[in-house]
């Protein structure tokens, strides 16, 4: 997954764009991408150290790295060629304002079932069988922000369109954002309720189940076959394993392991939250007993 740019010699780019090459970094950029897409020719922003791991991989594969300042001296990074900058992610938007990202009118499979108030951007593609719901807005631009010098914030383009696979079900009001450089992806079989929303840079896994009024944050991976009940918010950039399921009101801040079962704020183990909930109305019981001799304020 990538999104092309006029060729560049990376020099060039960080004379431009501010920063500075490290470790012997050069060589001509001709597309953008995903950190653990990015091979030779291309430029993959590290932004995030939840993705160090992958960076050595990338640069093995021959490609560049863009890296935030903050992140530059940890040991995953060490003499790594790379282009270090103090506002990475405002590089980035500035890059993607130059890419070469056709405007394609959005495409659907066979047998769809698009409901006349839905609104599909583009760089949308449906597979076949794929029901959307009134209202549901599919391929609008994340909500992703750099913030520059002097505490100066805009836009990240989003360029990288959402796929929906086969035998999706989309409820009404629904909203899918558009990925930065690679699509937002729901897998086949999915099925979203009324008012669910998926951020930019999401992957919801085959099968998966979200019931109205939950919200994935950005970048957040969700497994096969996950049950997600209603009114959930995860946190971004967490991955959410096969199978798992997640208790109605949950907020999940952490990853949630292959075919846990969690609940509560902040998400922990079902069994765990509700033992700690029983222990709570214990203690407000005891605190609630009016001294010996004192009326009980309840039969008052």
């Amino acid at each position: 997954m990538y999104v092309a740019i006029s060729p560049r010699q990376l020099r060039d780019l960080a004379e431009r764009h501010g920063g500075k090459l490290v470790h012997g970094a050069g060589g001509v950029v001709r597309r953008l991408s995903r950190l653990i897409d990015a091979r030779a020719g291309e430029l993959a922003p590290v932004l995030s150290a939840r993705y160090l791991a992958h960076a050595a991989e990338a640069v093995g594969r021959g490609a560049f790295l863009l890296v935030d300042e903050e992140l530059h001296h940890r040991q995953e990074l060490a003499h790594l060629p790379a282009w270090i900058h103090p506002h990475a992610s405002w590089a980035l938007a500035e890059l993607l304002d130059l890419a070469d990202a056709p405007s394609d009118a959005p495409v659907h499979g066979d047998d769809c079932d698009i409901h006349p108030t839905a609104v599909l951007h583009p760089r949308v593609r449906l597979g076949h069988r794929v029901r959307v719901g009134a209202g549901s807005v599919i391929g609008a631009p994340g909500f992703g922000f750099a913030h520059g010098p002097e505490g100066a914030v805009r836009h990240i383009p989003h360029v990288g369109g959402v796929s929906i696979e086969d035998d999706v079900t989309i409820g009404p009001l629904c909203t899918i954002a558009a990925g930065t450089i690679a699509p937002t992806v729901v897998r086949r079989g999915a099925k979203l309720d009324a008012q669910v929303h998926i951020a930019h840079n999401c992957e919801v896994g085959e099968g998966t189940m979200i019931a109205a009024q939950s919200g994935l944050a950005g970048s957040v991976v969700v497994g096969k076959g996950v049950q997600i009940g209603g009114q959930v918010g995860i946190a971004d950039h967490l991955s959410i394993g096969d199978g798992a399921r997640i208790a109605a009101k949950s907020g999940v801040i952490g990853d949630v392991g292959a075919g846990e079962t969690v609940a509560g704020y902040p998400a922990v183990a079902r069994q765990r939250w509700l033992r700690g909930l029983a222990e709570v109305y214990r203690l407000v019981r005891v605190s609630s007993v009016p001294p010996r001799g004192e009326p009980d304020p309840r039969s008052l």
